[in-house]
């Protein structure tokens, strides 16, 4: 893991946090990273050890662990596969074995509360202090609720309204001012409102006219979509056609959430897999190429900045610190 002062251009330092990396989560102040990790005895074998390690940002040292169920699930670089309730007071770690399930982690008194089977509801979208989401297999979404200890309350589901066989959706989720969005695999953008009392579909609307559906537009990459709390959406777009959903986006699409209109097309050097964007007061759009470089745009306009210096085999997920 990698800590980048995005305005200098300048490493700040890095962890050394296990093999089949996701994302990381930290507290509210970033004060502490929180990162999901797994070992092995011997490296690629052996018996299995999975923690949640809690880093000081300060000296970048490990200061504790929590031992947490060894099924940690990990697979293709999106932010899905953990997440934090809003709070800080919990992190959540999805598991497959094949079987799906999250693990409850309290970071205040470091202990696993609870391990809760999603039933076929895969990854972790937060939605309140003491709620998460998961996305189902059957064009639903789950939402799991926890009492102040950390344990199940219970779980309450939306009615179906996507069509998996026909338009399935991406797990490439972004929230955007409290609401999830999803993009289906056909460029349909999909509003998720949710609080810790409720769980509804919002809006629908297609991003994608038939004439660029025809043309071969779609969107793709390993974590597309990012936002921004003005109401923009970034998702990288490429043009290879229908099931093009992880190649690299050769364009990415500034497009306004109230007016459900794309407001500016930004055009890389090379194609990206990732993206992200700040939150201060002069945000940041960063977008990582397939190579060692980390494109940099002006957010609201789309200008140009200096790019970044990404390890040799290109990044992986990027995450920008929303620390207030």
């Amino acid at each position: 893991i990698y800590l980048i002062d995005a305005d200098r251009n300048h490493m700040l330092g890095m962890l050394a946090a296990g093999g089949w990396r996701n994302g990381v989560e930290y507290s509210p102040d970033f004060k502490a990273i929180y990162s999901p990790e797994t070992y092995y005895a011997r490296g690629t074998r052996g018996r299995r050890t999975d923690v949640l390690s809690i880093y000081d940002v300060a000296t970048l040292s490990p200061i504790d662990e929590v031992k947490i169920p060894p099924k940690r699930g990990s697979g293709a670089t999106h932010r899905a596969y953990s997440g934090r309730s809003d709070d800080g007071r919990f992190v959540y770690v999805f598991n497959m074995t094949p079987a799906m399930s999250v693990s409850v982690i309290d970071v205040a008194r470091r202990l696993v509360t609870a391990e809760i089977s999603t039933d076929g509801c895969a990854m972790i979208y937060p939605s309140g202090d003491r709620s998460f989401l998961s996305l189902c297999g059957n064009g639903r979404i789950r939402q799991t609720m926890l009492n102040e200890a950390g344990e199940m309350l219970g779980s309450r589901f939306t009615d179906v309204f996507f069509d998996p066989n026909v338009d399935p959706l991406t797990e490439k989720a972004v929230r955007l001012n409290g609401d999830w969005y999803f993009v289906s695999f056909h460029g349909v953008v999909h509003k998720i409102v949710a609080v810790d009392s409720s769980v509804k579909p919002g809006s629908a609307w297609p991003l994608l006219s038939q004439q660029q559906l025809d043309a071969g537009w779609r969107p793709g990459g390993g974590q597309f979509l990012a936002s921004h709390e003005s109401g923009l959406l970034y998702i990288g777009m490429n043009q290879d056609g229908p099931d093009s959903h992880k190649i690299p986006g050769q364009q990415i699409w500034l497009v306004d959430v109230d007016s459900k209109t794309r407001r500016q097309v930004i055009t890389p050097p090379s194609p990206v897999t990732h993206l992200a964007v700040s939150k201060d007061a002069e945000p940041l759009l960063a977008a990582a190429s397939e190579g060692p470089e980390i494109y940099l745009f002006d957010a609201l306009d789309g200008s140009v900045k200096e790019s970044l210096t990404a390890p040799i085999l290109g990044a992986g997920i990027l995450q920008f610190v929303d620390a207030r």
